[in-house]
């Protein structure tokens, strides 16, 4: 664990009986071998899920939603308290301006453009999620060109 995974986790270990569980919030990596997913660098799906992140992938290959490929889970965050779909709305709308922009032919041969794929390295996508529960992320924005974090202007 990194010293960004502590402080990301710092305030959260104090879950108590009457805390209620939404869900999680989850981050994976595609096993694609197609050449322009696959050499994709900082590529993540950010994703929402009521039951476990093990059980909603099982049958990656075989979702457009996952590239129709195999995955990796890279980190997943159980959620208290809170609406874990909002929580991966927001942060599919911070992210929006590097959402992948790929086409993906589904089992049953129909074209799906997947929208939960986004470019940014995954310590940024941890620091927005830590903005996002303190409530600051109002006050910065994700640069895709510089893939990271900054202030918003006043």
């Amino acid at each position: 664990m990194t010293v960004h995974d502590n402080d990301l986790h710092r305030g959260f270990d104090n879950v108590s009986d009457q805390d209620r569980e939404g869900g999680f919030v989850y981050v994976l990596r595609s096993r694609s071998e197609r050449p322009e997913i696959a050499s994709i660098e900082n590529l993540y799906k950010i994703g929402f899920c009521r039951g476990a992140v093990e059980e909603r992938i099982k049958n990656a290959s075989q979702e457009a939603t996952y590239l129709m490929a195999p995955v990796i889970i890279v980190t997943a965050f159980k959620c208290f308290n809170i609406n874990p779909l909002k929580v991966e709305q927001l942060l599919h709308r911070f992210f929006g301006s590097s959402c992948l922009n790929v086409d993906v032919i589904d089992k049953g041969g129909l074209c799906q453009a997947p929208r939960e794929w986004f470019i940014a390295p995954l310590a940024v996508i941890e620091q927005a999620l830590h903005f996002l529960m303190s409530g600051e992320i109002v006050q910065f924005a994700y640069d895709p060109s510089k893939q990271e974090i900054v202030r918003r202007n006043p």
